[in-house]
């Protein structure tokens, strides 16, 4: 394995593991200044590095800012079609991008590799 996909494995684990933190504390509806550092972490973070292996990009800086970028305009995107639709449960839409996030960065570690497969 290389030092790439080794560092990009890591990450995957760290925000699986934020992922089910947020997921828990989310539907136990818990709220502290911690649950907010970690909220907002998962939103910069997760919901884009989830996606970022489909993109095969091919700096890790690109990586980064597309992550930051698409978990930002994936939020924004579920609290506009709440607001649009009548239908305001923040707790829930967080409660189902949680659960997204965290099943599809699990599925990326647990998914056998194939040769020639990208990061």
């Amino acid at each position: 394995m290389t030092p790439m996909r080794r560092d990009r494995r890591t990450v995957r684990w760290l925000l699986a593991a934020l992922s089910a933190t947020v997921l828990v504390l989310t539907a136990w509806q818990l709220t502290s200044a911690a649950r907010l550092y970690l909220d907002t972490a998962f939103v910069l973070l997760a919901p884009g590095w989830a996606a970022v292996p489909h993109l095969r990009l091919a700096t890790r800086s690109m990586e980064w800012l597309v992550a930051i970028a698409v978990g930002l305009s994936g939020t924004l995107l579920l609290a506009e079609l709440m607001t649009a639709l009548h239908w305001w449960h923040p707790w829930e839409a967080f409660i189902v991008l949680a659960g997204a996030t965290l099943f599809e960065l699990l599925r990326q570690l647990t998914a056998p590799r194939t040769a020639g497969a990208g990061p």
